[in-house]
């Protein structure tokens, strides 16, 4: 299990190709999937990310989410110490998903990152997307077998008097919980690490099974618990149970 939490691009102030007046490109740092950045084009559009003079960022995974991309995009993440993009030394494609798309490469230190996105063929004539991730991610020790994903709903339904069902239909949304049987000290701390930043307010990118995405794909989802317990083991080992809860 991977999580994406610490996300660069929620620290700078990033430069867009293009967007439209209702859509502004800042909207990929809002935590709700729902408000989306909309460029004017669908080819040649990009999101840059400078650290500034003398700083580099540190990736080594990027995330996109809540997107109109199509199966024949060019998409890219870049990185360079100067804002050029012909060669530059990382120029890494994302393989295509209609959900959330994760790409992971060798962690690297640049000042300037670029997320290029070319989609000529895009029927909508433009790119959306709802939040971009870049940064390096949590790998989480191994969960207790006999893992279950329930699906919940916040559709309300009742029934009338004469037996007749009736309701709104809300948003189905999946609500994982896992137990971790032996966490060592180093663990501990980067998952008290991640909780102290996140708390159970912001999102995070949840890759349960990171190599089979086509099994259960990435997740966008919140801590959907009060406290992280810790119980400890012998010496310095402990164990905790982690819920979450898909969000939009």
């Amino acid at each position: 299990m991977r999580i994406l939490w610490d996300n660069e691009v929620d620290k700078y102030t990033p430069l867009f190709t293009s967007e439209r007046g209702n859509f502004p490109g800042l909207s990929v740092q809002d935590i709700r999937l729902a408000v989306p950045w909309r460029t004017v084009s669908d080819t040649g559009e990009s999101v840059i990310i400078d650290a500034g003079v003398g700083e580099t960022i540190t990736a080594s995974c990027a995330a996109i989410a809540a997107h109109n991309l199509t199966a024949g995009a060019t998409i890219k993440i870049q990185a360079n110490n100067t804002s050029s993009w012909i060669g530059p030394p990382v120029d890494e494609s994302f393989a295509h998903s209609s959900e959330i798309m994760t790409h992971f490469f060798g962690s690297a230190a640049y000042r300037f990152w670029r997320f290029y996105f070319d989609d000529g063929s895009n029927p909508d004539t433009y790119i959306e997307i709802g939040r971009l991730f870049l940064g390096t991610y949590l790998q989480m020790p191994p969960v207790e077998p006999g893992v279950e994903i329930p699906r919940a709903t916040t559709s309300v339904s009742t029934h009338s008097i004469t037996g007749q069902t009736y309701g709104d239909k809300g948003v189905q949304y999946r609500i994982p919980a896992f137990s971790f049987p032996l966490i060592i000290e180093a663990e501990r701390g980067a998952i008290d690490s991640m909780w102290a930043a996140v708390d159970n307010v912001k999102p995070v990118f949840l890759l349960i099974w990171e190599d089979s995405l086509n099994v259960v794909a990435a997740m966008y989802a919140k801590i959907d618990q009060e406290n992280i317990s810790w119980r400890k083991l012998e010496a310095l080992t402990w164990t905790v149970n982690i819920a979450f809860r898909e969000e939009f």
